[in-house]
This record gives C-alpha cells, sequence and structure tokens, in this order.
C-alpha cells in the first residue's frame, strides 16, 4: 500500500471536514455549556462524523449505482463543489456553504447540537462525504479498512480541537484561525483539481 495515498487521503478528509475552521463555531453555539457538556458536544460530534463517513465509505458506490451515475461523472461534480468550498475558505467565508445564521440560531436553541447542525452537516457535509466516496472508489479491502482509521484519526482530531477550543482560539486567534483555513483552502483546491481532471480523463479516455 502507497504511503501517499494515505498522506493524501487524510489531508483530503481533514481538509474538507476542517476541525480547526470548527473551533469559532464551536465556542459561539456551546457559550453557554459547561466545560464537561462543550466535551460531550464534542465527543458527539465526532462520532457523528465518524458515522456518517463511514456509511458513505462502505455503501457510496452503491448509492452511485442505484442513480445510474459513473464515478467520473461524480469525481467531476464532486471536484467542482469541493473547488467551490476551497475557494470559499479561501476568501474566509466558509461558514456561508454550511451552515447560514439563522440555521443556527434555530438550533442552538434545541437540547443537542452534536449530531445537528455540528455532526451534519457543518463537519461531515456534502463535500466530506463526496470525498469519501471518492477515495473508496475501486479500492481493496485493506485499503478500505485503512481509510476508515483515517476516518477515526479525523474524528479523534475533531474532538481533541474542540474539547480544546477555549485554549486553541486563544493561542490562534481570529486572525491565526482566519490564516489556517486559508492554508487548508488552498490545500483543498489542489485536490479538487486533481479530482475534476481524472473525472475528465475517465470520461473522454484521454
Amino acid at each position: 500500500m502507497e504511503i501517499g495515498f494515505l498522506i493524501k487521503s487524510f489531508l483530503a478528509i481533514f481538509t474538507i471536514v476542517d476541525p480547526i475552521g470548527a473551533v469559532p463555531l464551536f465556542l459561539n453555539i456551546t457559550s453557554n455549556y459547561s466545560r464537561e457538556e462543550r466535551k460531550r458536544v464534542a465527543f458527539m460530534s465526532s462520532v457523528t462524523v465518524l458515522v456518517t463517513l463511514t456509511i458513505f465509505l462502505w455503501i457510496g458506490k452503491l448509492i452511485l449505482n442505484f442513480f445510474h451515475i459513473s464515478i467520473s461523472s461524480f469525481k467531476i461534480a464532486g471536484g467542482a463543489l469541493l473547488f467551490i468550498t476551497a475557494i470559499e475558505m479561501l476568501f474566509g467565508r466558509v461558514g456561508q456553504v454550511k451552515t447560514s445564521a439563522q440555521e443556527m440560531s434555530y438550533f442552538k436553541e434545541k437540547e443537542d447540537i452534536a449530531i445537528v447542525p455540528l455532526g451534519i452537516p457543518y463537519l461531515a457535509g456534502p463535500g466530506a462525504i463526496t470525498t469519501v466516496i471518492i477515495l473508496g472508489e475501486n479500492t481493496t479491502l485493506i485499503q478500505k479498512v485503512s481509510l476508515f482509521f483515517i476516518i477515526g484519526g479525523v474524528a479523534l482530531s475533531i474532538y481533541l480541537f474542540l474539547s480544546q477550543a477555549y485554549l486553541i482560539f486563544k493561542f490562534l486567534g481570529e486572525l491565526g484561525t482566519k490564516a489556517t483555513i486559508r492554508i487548508l483552502g488552498l490545500i483543498l483546491a489542489t485536490i479538487a483539481t486533481e479530482y475534476i481532471l481524472t473525472g475528465i480523463k475517465e470520461t473522454f479516455k484521454l
């Protein structure tokens, strides 16, 4: 198994899930929570991401086949979606493509925000699901199991970042957080471009 595939897969999933970018949002919607409650929300959010992305890793291709969608077409469409998300990250408007302020205000009043909207769709959104399906396409059982552990690693990073959100935001500050998101956006744009080019080559058999 190529180590490059594993590194690329982790970077792709981590970047699109963007736990660092979720830190300000997490602090906002848990502003009235105790430290223990914040840790519980962080844990449940990471579990939600793990379960959601694992499901699509194993049955994503079956869903595409059910709707008669070719993987090459999905790569082009998925790559375009990821590229739009990357542009939003580069311009610091990532929240606009995930969940609106009105939706956040509504969900904040609910008893448990860990699953919706934080776990889904903010962290495990369309971009993350698309990435997992593309990465899991035409992989061996060992590679799929490896991808599961990579998803687990991303889920663990979500818990670590969110459970220590206050310290991270205090260390990075608003400018540092935005700078980090922009760097991740650049990486995501590169990955999205590769998906699009690969999809075009497969479609036209270039």
